[in-house]
Formats: C-alpha cells, structure tokens, sequence
C-alpha cells in the first residue's frame, strides 16, 4: 500500500513541476532607443516587468488548415522514350549534286502512330531549322551551297519539349559545274 501512494506522490510531482513549466514568467523592458526585449530570466541593471504566459501543446489536428489550390492540369505529353537517328547521308558523306540537294532519311524508335499528329519532325542545317514530312521521317534539303555542313534532325511535341534528337553529323557537298 506504501509503494502505490510513493507512486502516486511522484506522478503528481511531475504533473506540478510540467504545471509550472506550463504557465511561466516572461520578463520584457524597452530600452533606450525604444525597443523592447524579451527573456525567459530577469536582466541585472534593467528595470523589468513580468507577464504571465501560459504554454500549451499545439492541436493534433489543425483547426484552420489551409486548402490545397488545384494546379492546372498540363497538357499530356508522351511519356514516351523516343531514340532518333540519322540514317542516310552517313557521317562525313561526300554528296555530289549541281543543284545542291538532297534527302536526309531518318529512323525513329519507336515509331509514332498514324494519328499522333501531336509531333513534328525538322532538320537543323548548320544554324537554320526546316520542317520535314514526319509521316515518312524524310527531309528535303535544297540549294544548299557547297562544303561542309552540320545536320541534325529533332522530333518535338506541340507543346515545345524536344522528344527526341539525332546526334550531329557532318557531310560535304560538291557541287559540280560544267566549265565553258
């Protein structure tokens, strides 16, 4: 019987001492350029005052809880790991035309579908950039002066984002003219 009331007087000294804790003394003054301090513990030479302050636990649940805004939907864009690549002129390919043109052929992994219209295909030669026929992924180069020439070729959704990309490849063109 003596060690429950030992039991009890303990737990109800922890309950008085997380009491005092609660409700604790907060000191404050204003010092000369007006500003007022505050401190958990009296300051020497400062004349102080005193406010009771209660300390109590926060809510498990948040009484005013802020709503959740709906973000915009984005458009859908494939989700999709295309690989694009340049087939056909091959790397450092000296092409011969008098008219300085010809046809760059592509190869897309893996392949849009027939009604994906949502993609297009173009062609960056050197720093200018052309649309091709994403249908047959094939692009018409024409009047391009010779010498050597970087092409590179991208897909890229309605929406901007680059699907896929080739590497950078070099040709050169000759362009033969008949000497009178």
């Amino acid at each position: 019987m003596q060690r429950l009331s030992g039991i009890w007087l303990a737990l109800g000294l922890s309950w008085a001492v997380q009491a005092a804790e609660e409700n604790t003394a907060i000191y404050y003054w204003t010092d000369a350029n007006g500003v007022t301090h505050f401190s958990d513990r009296p300051v020497a030479g400062k004349p102080a005052q005193t406010m009771q302050v209660e300390i109590s636990n926060p809510p498990v649940n948040n009484p005013n809880p802020v709503p959740e805004t709906p973000t915009a939907a984005e458009p859908a864009v494939s989700s999709v790991s295309y690989t694009l690549s340049i087939t056909s002129p091959l790397m450092e390919e000296t092409i011969r035309d008098g008219e300085g043109k010809f046809t760059v052929s592509n190869q897309l992994t893996p392949a849009l579908l027939p009604d994906d219209d949502a993609a297009a295909l173009f062609i960056y030669v050197d720093s200018s950039r052309y649309p091709c026929d994403t249908a047959t992924l094939s692009c018409q180069v024409q009047d391009l002066d010779r010498g050597a020439h970087q092409l590179r070729t991208e897909l890229i959704a309605q929406t901007g984002k680059v699907l896929a990309s080739s590497e950078t490849i070099t040709i050169y063109l000759f362009r033969p003219r008949a000497i009178r």
